[in-house]
Parts: structure tokens; C-alpha cells; sequence
């Protein structure tokens, strides 16, 4: 029995078609835009060229009052669209300052990742090393100048101390000076018999000053041994807060340390889960929604829903392979030359998603590829002939000749993308957009392409033999699944290996890596903790140590002034004493004889420059002194700046593990870094360009609207033309008929004011004038253009009226005379006897 060969011939649209079809949309209804502004030109054309003797003021105010409103709606149409445009105009700005941005970021990032080599990264990590153990050197050396200015302090207070003490014994030597000076005195004074009662006087006070400096003395050195207590006390203290800062700062080294060791374990980790998140996401695949393969009704939400889940995810590595391509009849290069191996390629890539769709949907059939549907596939798009979304019949027929015999064949075709600078990447992006339409939005075909594509037209069929052309005409995309009528001439070289978009081993290695990655973080933040409470620590031990160094210090200061006011009060004392001494001596020489007054008169001299002796031995001992503490103060000053120095040294070379570690955070996260970078700058790209369609758009919109608005004001204006011109043409016929009646009204006016006579025939004026070419009719005068001239009247007012009606009269009557004058005859009588006239009897 003859086997049939089923065909299924399908055509679709995809992305690139539905922009090309937007824009298309876009343009008829520009010219429809303008097929209606031509029209409307044309009515209003129309509407001027009529007459207003056509046109009623009614119909022309209505037709005002229509472009009126027309010109409101324009006008809303028109404020709307320049807001639209404004607001577009501001979103490009900022999707610019966006770009400007993250272009930044980008080039630190490429910087950064080129910098980023395991060379340099071993490098940085080799410099924290060292770096950190330049800081600990400089914090021995902080520690070493520390103590040197605590030994130098202690000098200082020591020379201070010794001044005191020099400064003490001036004072002693100065009052032994006076002291003798007073024995010379008074011994003067009992030589010459002179003061006895002031010398017992004397002597008197000099024993109650001594009794006071005792008690003084006692109080003083009472405070001084305090004071020295205070100062043993307070070194302690300094010793004990030195050894809690060391072992503080020892274990800020270890937790530091611990610190780098976690966050470079880290880093390791993080840097394992971004190559895996890679990979992932560079694998591209489509999600079925769940009940797909036996929707009905309900297909078209189901579409939705799959092109709401899936998204084509860029292939770094596929940007890199360019796509050759040539002229087309234009000389536009566009159309895309595959070799073999990028057709090979792009075929096995969508392959692998195809039979995950498959897989997906529970269906058992798979995709094939083999040589011969490669070359199947090739031929037909290497010999169409007919251009755009149509099926090549001749060549889908020809393929079955040339390459093999098909028993099922099936063809789904969309626009595809071209270009002179197109990659291995956009054409994924491209069959990856056909396939989501083909699947997801192919009500238009009742689902053809979606029962090829997903494999439900091969239900049933084990394998689809399956290949991915590019026409050279057009760069129209065909998927071609077919299934040979003899499979091993097809399978002829052997099937290909597809490559699969199953992600499951990934993730679980990810899975592996990100717990890896947890655990870690989670061990790094309880480094950081713990660093963190040793660097408090080290902080608070330092902190201590300083306080300590400084109640030292004041115990040190406030026990050399005890020291200092105790040898004062032993001085004072001493003086005081030798004062009484003298004193004494004096009331006992009171009663001595005149050899022995003489002979303590010269001991007391002797005794005087004695003394004298002392204090300059004393005073140059204090020079001395002085001299020293000076010195102890200027070691002092030194010590203290290089302090100062060793603990700003400290601190740049903390400032450079800081740096370097944040450097090596940098180079060991370059990629990620880098990754987010240009991601975030192509997202900026993305939505500048997006933006500036918008404003495009806009841009296009809103000149359509003020020309429809300027078109809508135009025929308002031709309206309004034609409104005025019936107003203007009323009001002139309004005033013509106002002028009219006015004239008629004074002309009444003044033909009542004119009177006329007649006689028989004959018509006279006041004046007595026969008037010609009148007619009178019903008393009233009108000229011969019918024109209101004057009234018969019966009263004659002149003489020269009164002989021309006489004379008149006289002629002979006929006709209508005799019976005008007949009627007249009373008046003419009455005129007569008003003017005197004589009245005549006719005989």
C-alpha cells in the first residue's frame, strides 16, 4: 500500500516581525492621519468656496460652533501629547545620566577585571601580609616611644624635683644669710647697750614662729607621704593597663588575621558561586506552562502566561562569534552567510530546547540532528526563491530530491535578524524570540507552529529529524523538522550530540556551593564579631592606659608640689630656728661683758660670710638644677613628637592593610563586580534606547496633534470666515434697510411738508407751477420712479398759486378736471377769501 507523505506548511511572525508590523500599524495610521486631514482640507476647501447667499447664519454659526469643539478636543489632544513629549524628553535625560553613570561604573569594574589576575591577586595578598606586619612593627615602635616618654616624664619630675630641692636650699642659705645678718645685728646692738626690751621681744616671737613651723612642717609631710603613695598607686595602675593594652592589642592581631583569613574564604566561595550562576544563566531554556499539551479553551491565558515566565538570557561567549554578512539588492549589507559550523551550531543549540520542551510536556518524541538534516535544512533555505513570511513550495518539494525523501515533513518560518554587525548571540536571541511566539501567541494560525514546535505534530514519532535554516534572500528563519523515509541514510555520519539545557547537576552544584558559601559568611561575620569586640577591647585598653598615664602624671605633679611646699615648710622652719637662736643669744649677751660682746660681734660677722658662702654654692647648685631640667624637658618634647610620629606611622599603615584588603576584595570579586556593572550599564543602554523610541514616539504624536490642532484652528478660521461674512452681510442689510426706512421716513417727512394743487389735470406746486410727469394717487404725489414726493393739498397758500388755479380753472373743463376742481371748489374759495380775492359771481 502507497504511503502518503504528510506536509504541514506554516508561517509565523515573531519579535523582529511584530516591531516590523508595529511600525507598519504605525505608518498606516500616519497615512490614515493624513487621508483624514486631506479630507478635512478638502471639506473646509469646499466649505469656503460656498457662497454665504447658499449658507444660512444658522448653519454656518453650527458649523462654528463644530470646529469650535473640534479645536478644544485638538487642543486636549495637543496639551496631552506635549506633556507625553516632555515627560519623555525628561525620562531620556535621566535614562542618560543613567548611562553616564554606570558607564563609570563599567569602566572601573573593566579596569578592575583586567587588573584581576591570579598574579596580582597573590601580590595583594602577599603586600596585606606584609603590610600587616609593618603595622605591628610600627605598634612596637609606638609602644617603644610610649615608654621613652613615660622614662623622659619621669625625668622631667625627678629634675623638677631636684630644683625644688636646689631652689630649697637658696631659700635655706638665703634665711641662714638673714639669720646672721640679724645675729650681726643684734650683737651690734648689745655691744652698743642699745633695744635690750625689742632684743627680748625678738626672741619672744622667734619662739612662737618656730612652735608654728613645727606644726606646719608635720601637716606637710603628712601630705607629702600621701602624695608618694598616691603616685606608687597610680604606677601600678599605668603597669597593669600596659599589660591588659598588650594583650588586648595581641588579640586584635589574631582576630584581625582571622578576620582577612575568613573574608579571602569567602570571597573564594562567592567568586565559586558566581561561575556557577554563569553558567546557569547563560544556559538558555523555555518553561511550559503546566497543562499545556492539553489545553483547549484555555490556550490563549496559557500563552500569556509562557511568554510572561521566559526570557532570552544573553551568551557572553556568543557575543564574541561574529556572523559574516553581504549586500542585498539595495547594497545594504544585512543578509547573513552561516558557515557550516555556525549553522551546525545554532541548530544543536535550539535542539537542546526543543527536546526539553519535549521532555517538559511528557511527550516521548526527540529531536534528531544529523549531517543530512543539517543539509536538509540548508537547501531549503539555500533555494528559496520567494521573498518574505511565505512557504517555498518548489523548494520544500526539491529537498526530498536532492537530499532525502521525507515521509513526514513540517516548516515553520519567521523573520529572523540581520545586519552588518550581528553575533552568534542576537541569532540565538533571535529563534529564541520565534520559538516563544511560535509556542505562546500563534492564535492567528490556530496553533500550527505551536503543535510543530512542541512536538506535538510528531506525537507518536520516536524521532523528529530536525534542522535550522537561514534564507540567503531574506533572513528568514525556517525550522524544518521532517521524518526520512529511509532513517539510515538520514542517520548517515551518525546522530550529533545535542546539547542539554538541564540545569539539575548545576543547581546542585550550586546548592553544594551556596551552602559552602553560607557557612562561610556565616563564619566571617563571627570573625568580624569577634574582631570587632577585640578592636573595642583594644580601644578600651588603650583608652585605660591613657588615663592611667595621665593620673600618674598628676600624681606625679601634685607629689613634687607636696615635696616642693614640705621642704618650703622645713625651710621656713629652719629659719625660723635660726632666727630664735640668735635671738636667744642676744638676750644672753645682754649681760655679758664688753670682751665678750666684742668677741660675738666679730664670731657673728664671721658666721655671716660663712652663710654668704653657702648661698652662692647653693644659688649656683640651683643654676645648675634648672639647667638640668631645661634639658629633662627638651628630651621630654622630643619624645613626645616621636610619639606623636610612631602613632601616625601606626595609623597609615593600618590606612594601608585597609586599602590593600579592600583592593583585594576588588580583584577577587572583579568579575561579579564587573558582571553587575555591565549589567546594570546595558540595562541603561536598554532603557535609553527605549526611551528615546518613547520620545520618538511622542515626538511623532504630538507633531500629528498640533497639525491636526493648527488643521482644526485652520477650518475654525474658514468657519468663522464664513459666519462673518453672513454677520457682516446681515448688518449691512440691517443697516441698508434702517437707512432705507429712515430715508423713507424723512422722505414721508418731507412730502408731507410739500404740498401740491390740482386742477383738473394739471398738478401745481406752492409756487404756482404747473408740474409734470406726476401721478397722483389718493391725495399722495410720487414721481415717475414711483417716489413719494408730496401731498395734494386743498389749502391755497400764495397768490401766485391762487392766479394759476384761477387761471386754470378758466380753461375749459373735461373729464376728471371738472371733478377734481368740483371737489376742490370749497377749498379754493376758502384760499380766496384768506387771501382777500374778490369773489366773483360767475355770470
Amino acid at each position: 500500500m502507497k504511503k502518503n507523505i504528510k506536509t504541514l506548511y506554516t508561517a509565523t511572525a515573531v519579535a523582529t516581525l511584530l516591531m516590523a508590523a508595529k511600525t507598519q500599524t504605525a505608518q498606516a495610521a500616519t497615512s490614515d492621519a493624513e487621508t483624514k486631514t486631506n479630507s478635512e482640507t478638502t471639506t473646509a476647501t469646499g466649505a469656503t468656496t460656498t457662497t454665504p447667499a447658499q449658507v444660512t447664519k444658522e448653519s454656518a454659526q453650527a458649523d462654528v460652533n463644530k470646529a469650535q469643539e473640534v479645536v478644544n478636543d485638538q487642543q486636549a489632544e495637543a496639551n496631552g501629547a506635549q506633556k507625553a513629549a516632555d515627560t519623555a524628553n525628561q525620562k531620556v535625560k535621566d535614562a542618560q545620566a543613567k548611562v553616564d553613570s554606570t558607564k563609570a561604573t563599567l569602566d572601573e569594574a573593566t579596569e578592575a577585571k583586567q587588573e584581576a589576575t591570579q598574579e596580582n591577586i597573590d601580590k595583594t595578598k602577599s603586600d596585606i601580609s606584609q603590610a600587616e606586619s609593618d603595622v605591628t612593627s610600627k605598634q612596637n615602635e609606638a609602644s617603644q616611644a610610649e615608654s621613652n616618654v613615660n622614662t623622659k616624664q619621669s625625668a622631667v619630675t625627678q629634675a623638677q624635683s631636684d630644683v625644688n630641692t636646689s631652689k630649697a636650699k637658696v631659700d635655706q642659705a638665703t634665711a641662714d644669710v638673714n639669720a646672721k645678718q640679724a645675729s650681726v645685728d643684734n650683737a651690734q646692738k648689745v655691744l652698743d647697750g642699745t633695744d635690750a626690751e625689742q632684743i627680748r621681744k625678738n626672741a619672744d616671737d622667734a619662739q612662737k614662729a618656730v612652735d608654728s613651723d613645727k606644726a606646719n612642717v608635720q601637716v606637710k609631710t603628712t601630705d607629702a607621704t600621701n602624695k608618694a603613695t598616691a603616685v606608687s598607686e597610680a604606677q601600678k595602675a599605668v603597669d597593669t593597663a600596659q599589660t591588659a593594652a598588650q594583650t588586648a592589642k595581641t588579640n586584635a592581631d589574631t582576630t584581625s588575621q582571622k578576620l582577612a583569613e575568613a573574608q579571602s574564604a569567602v570571597n573564594d566561595a562567592q567568586t565559586k558561586v558566581n561561575s556557577i550562576n554563569d553558567q546557569i544563566n547563560s544556559v538558555n531554556r523555555i518553561e511550559m506552562p503546566k497543562g499545556y499539551v492539553n489545553a483547549k479553551d484555555n490556550i490563549a491565558e496559557l500563552g500569556k502566561q509562557g511568554l510572561a515566565m521566559n526570557k532570552y538570557k544573553e551568551d557572553e561567549k556568543a557575543k564574541q562569534e561574529k556572523i559574516a554578512a553581504v549586500a542585498d539588492s539595495r547594497g545594504v549589507v544585512g543578509l547573513l552567510r552561516l558557515t557550516d559550523e555556525q549553522q551546525k551550531e545554532i541548530t544543536l543549540w535550539t535542539a537542546g530546547i526543543l527536546n526539553d520542551i519535549r521532555k517538559q510536556l511528557g511527550l516521548s518524541n526527540r529531536i534528531v540532528v544529523t549531517n543530512k538534516s543539517l543539509e536538509f535544512a540548508k537547501y531549503i533555505a539555500d533555494n528559496s526563491t520567494i521573498a518574505g513570511i511565505e512557504h517555498d513550495d518548489k523548494a520544500l518539494q526539491d529537498v526530498n530530491k536532492a537530499v532525502l525523501q521525507a515521509r513526514i515533513q513540517a516548516e515553520s518560518i519567521g523573520l529572523g535578524v540581520g545586519g552588518s554587525d550581528i553575533t552568534m548571540n542576537d541569532l540565538q536571541e533571535a529563534v529564541y524570540d520565534l520559538m516563544l511566539q511560535m509556542l505562546f501567541d500563534d492564535a492567528y494560525s490556530n496553533w500550527g507552529h505551536a503543535m510543530q514546535i512542541s512536538g506535538m505534530e510528531f506525537h507518536g514519532v520516536k524521532d523528529e529529524y530536525f534542522g535550522l535554516g537561514v534564507r540567503q534572500k531574506d533572513n528568514i528563519i525556517g525550522f524544518e523538522t521532517f521524518y526520512p523515509k529511509d532513517p539510515a541514510k538520514a542517520d548517515e555520519g551518525g546522530r550529533l550530540t545535542i546539547p542539554s539545557v538541564d540545569t539539575t547537576e548545576l543547581q546542585a552544584e550550586l546548592t553544594t556551593a551556596q551552602s559552602d558559601l553560607n557557612t562561610k559568611s556565616n563564619a566571617l561575620t563571627s570573625a568580624k564579631s569577634a574582631n570587632d569586640e577585640a578592636q573595642s577591647a583594644l580601644t578600651t585598653a588603650n583608652n585605660n592606659l591613657a588615663t592611667a598615664q595621665t593620673n600618674l602624671t598628676n600624681a606625679q605633679k601634685a607629689k613634687t608640689q607636696a615635696d616642693s611646699d614640705l621642704e618650703t615648710a622645713k625651710t621656713q622652719l629652719t629659719t625660723d630656728e635660726a632666727k630664735l637662736a640668735s635671738a636667744q643669744e642676744a638676750v644672753q649677751a645682754l649681760s655679758a661683758d664688753l670682751a665678750t660682746k666684742q668677741a660675738n660681734l666679730q664670731s657673728a660677722k664671721d658666721a655671716l660670710e660663712e652663710s654668704k658662702k653657702n648661698l652662692a654654692s647653693a644659688e649656683s647648685d640651683l643654676t645648675a638644677k634648672q639647667n638640668a631640667l631645661t634639658e629633662a624637658e627638651n628630651e621630654l618634647k622630643s619624645a613626645q613628637d616621636a610619639l606623636t610620629s610612631a602613632k601616625q606611622a601606626v595609623s597609615d599603615a593600618q590606612a594601608k592593610v585597609d586599602s590593600l584588603k579592600a583592593k583585594l576584595d576588588s580583584l577577587t570579586n572583579a568579575e561579579p563586580n564587573y558582571e553587575a556593572a555591565k549589567t546594570a550599564y546595558d540595562n541603561a543602554v536598554s532603557d535609553l534606547k527605549f526611551a528615546q523610541d518613547d520620545l520618538d514616539a511622542f515626538t511623532g504624536v504630538n507633531k500629528i496633534a498640533q497639525a491636526k490642532l493648527d488643521s482644526a484652528k485652520s477650518e475654525l478660521a474658514k468657519a468663522q470666515a464664513v459666519l462673518d461674512k453672513i454677520l457682516e452681510k446681515e448688518r449691512a442689510e440691517e443697516a441698508l434697510k434702517k437707512a432705507e426706512e429712515e430715508a423713507k421716513e424723512a422722505a414721508v417727512k418731507r412730502a408731507q411738508a410739500t404740498h401740491f394743487y390740482q386742477t383738473g389735470s394739471k398738478l401745481f406746486d406752492a409756487q404756482g407751477k404747473e408740474v409734470t410727469g406726476y401721478v397722483v394717487k389718493d391725495n399722495q404725489v410720487y414721481d415717475a420712479k414711483g417716489n413719494l414726493v408730496g401731498v395734494v393739498s386743498k389749502k391755497v397758500m400764495t397768490r401766485e398759486l391762487h392766479r394759476a388755479l384761477v387761471k386754470a380753472n378758466t380753461l375749459p373743463q373735461t373729464g376728471n378736471e371738472s371733478t377734481v376742481l368740483a371737489g376742490l371748489g370749497v377749498a379754493l374759495i376758502g384760499l380766496g377769501s384768506m387771501l382777500g380775492v374778490a369773489k366773483r359771481k360767475r355770470q
